[in-house]
């Protein structure tokens, strides 16, 4: 395996989730760049699950013209965003991707800057770490700690977690204003009709928790064997909103552990990264 093929699948995560969150807009809209939009989702296609494909196989995936997707590969391999597989007729995600990919994770240094004390947290707690933004109805995690012994999950940098299904996207819903939510709810309900009601119901409940005491719990629904609470992470002038969450071994990780000792030390940590996303000014983020 040589060098580049080692970078490609340590960023997996990280191409993943900058591929798959690109959704093409529904509607007609004259700012939008039919061009740039087909190119993005020729992108799309390539997937963990499917590292190779052919012109034949994307044109079948995306429903486009066989000749447009040979112009657009070409253009994309020209920016080295696509690269030859390993036979000729096939493609491969290339190291353009790769460099808008980190760029991404690492989010002007704040990802960088979070580790440290997410590694505290998570070594302090024998528990696993996450800092999250969200894309779209999905949170993606952008830094990541985990105690040497934790029960494993596959959650990585780059994963990606419906928002109304884990504690990272309660807490963002939770502290977003009205303005926002509203619009990000009918996109949630929309994804998932067959489950709302229930996702409706664990929304209402983190609300509540919220605005109580500032945290939101995620009590084995993610993961039977895991217990989380989240926090928001909210920017100084209210305009940027970011969640963490701390989570670990139910045994270990009760309710009263995660609401007496875990939630006061997740919220300064909260509130030491929230001060690297921007200057105070008025909030219309409902902080806690």
């Amino acid at each position: 395996m040589d060098g580049d093929e080692i970078a490609v699948n340590e960023c997996k995560p990280i191409i993943r989730a900058f591929l798959l969150s690109w959704k093409s807009p529904l509607d007609k809209d004259p700012n939008f760049v039919t061009a740039l939009g087909r190119g993005l989702d020729i992108l799309r296609c390539f997937t963990p699950e499917k590292q190779e494909l052919g012109t034949t196989e994307i044109a079948r995936m995306t429903g486009m013209a066989q000749s447009t997707v040979w112009r657009l590969c070409y253009t994309l391999s020209k920016y080295g965003c696509l690269t030859p597989g390993r036979s000729p007729d096939r493609l491969r995600v290339g190291a353009g991707v790769l460099l808008l990919g980190h760029a991404a994770v690492l989010h002007d240094g704040i990802a960088q800057a979070a580790l440290p004390l997410l590694k505290q947290l998570a070594d302090e707690f024998d528990a696993s770490v996450s800092l999250a933004e969200r894309h779209g109805t999905h949170m993606i995690i952008v830094q990541r700690s985990e105690a040497p012994n934790i029960v494993k999950v596959d959650l990585h940098i780059g994963s990606s977690l419906s928002i109304g299904q884990s504690s990272l996207g309660l807490a963002y819903l939770s502290a977003i204003d009205t303005e926002t939510r509203a619009p990000l709810m009918k996109l949630l309900k929309a994804e998932n009709p067959e489950y709302w009601d229930e996702i409706q119901k664990d929304i209402t409940s983190a609300q509540s928790e919220y605005s109580t005491a500032g945290y939101v719990f995620n009590l084995g629904r993610s993961h039977k064997d895991i217990n989380a609470v989240g926090v928001p992470v909210i920017s100084p002038d209210g305009t940027h909103v970011m969640a963490i969450t701390c989570g670990g071994v139910r045994s270990s990780m009760t309710r009263d552990k995660l609401a007496g000792k875990v939630a006061p030390a997740l919220k300064v940590v909260a509130s030491t990264i929230a001060l690297m996303l921007g200057s105070p000014s008025a909030a219309p983020a409902q902080r806690r």
